[in-house]
């Protein structure tokens, strides 16, 4: 279980403008010989992709880069974060590099993340 929780001082959760929700594939299908192909689950619980922006100004930018760069070992660890969908706090990671942009002086992020 992740020890490391996102900063209070930030924003919690993703905003909902072109956010996305994706459960990863949990089934693994063999084809036979004869008549239908078998399944079966891959793993007793699956993970579930997310993809979403936060806004921050330029502190609260500073503070998340730290916090991802130095905190998640450039977001290799896992941390606790607010389910943008339940609102209750889960088991989070990134899958790749966040990316900003600047729109008026503030800071959109855009972040994969993988809900363990």
């Amino acid at each position: 279980m992740a020890t490391i929780i996102w900063p209070e001082i930030l924003p919690p959760g993703l905003l909902a403008e072109g956010f996305t929700k994706q459960p990863q594939s949990n089934v693994i299908r063999t084809a036979m010989d004869a008549g239908p192909q078998k399944s079966r689950q891959r793993y007793t619980a699956r993970a579930v992709n997310y993809s979403g922006k936060q806004v921050f100004d330029v502190s609260e930018l500073a503070i998340f880069e730290q916090f991802y760069h130095i905190d998640l070992a450039d977001g290799v660890l896992r941390f606790r974060f607010e389910d943008p969908v339940t609102l209750e706090t889960a088991e989070f990671r990134f899958t790749a590099d966040y990316k900003v942009s600047e729109n008026n002086g503030l800071y959109e992020v855009t972040m994969e993340l993988e809900r363990l």
